[in-house]
């Protein structure tokens, strides 16, 4: 899909009598992520690229192999992304003393600071989706939001 469609399928579904929760929720996290990488064009890569950056942040010194277990991913996308996040400055390798064919990944000051804007950026975004929505209809929200959550995992553990 191109970015413009990308931009104008949300619009649709506002317009659209049959809309499913579902669909809100997709075309909410699509738009969400389109608005972080816009502030950071220099980063905007792929989804992997972003999710193993975040898994890292988050869970620094994972081996290469895990990583791609954490974050969803095929070790060769990981390793592609890893080269340009090493590149970038964001991340470093580390062989494990004992065995070199165990690789640990650890974030660098530079990464870390990446990170902190871009949960600046997040908090931002929350804030402006959340205009005009009351603390009682934010606490719903959430609930019905987690209840939806706990039905999917629930189902996917049957």
């Amino acid at each position: 899909m191109y970015p413009e469609e990308l931009k104008e399928r949300p619009k649709r579904l506002l317009e659209n009598p049959d809309a499913e929760p579902s669909m809100y929720i997709a075309d909410i996290a699509n738009a969400f992520g389109r608005m972080i990488i816009a502030d950071f064009p220099e980063e905007s890569v792929s989804e992997g690229y972003r999710r193993m950056f975040r898994t890292l942040c988050v869970r620094d010194g994972l081996t290469q192999v895990e990583l791609a277990r954490a974050a969803g991913l095929t070790s060769p996308s990981v390793s592609s992304a890893l080269n340009k996040m090493e590149t970038d400055g964001l991340v470093k390798r580390v062989p494990d003393a004992k065995d070199r064919r165990k690789v640990y990944v650890f974030i660098t000051e530079k990464g870390r600071e990446l990170d902190k804007e871009i949960i600046g950026r997040c908090i931002g975004l929350e804030k402006v989706m959340l205009q005009g929505i009351s603390d009682e209809e934010r606490e719903t929200l959430m609930s019905i939001l987690h209840r939806m959550l706990c039905n999917l995992l629930e189902e996917e553990e049957a």
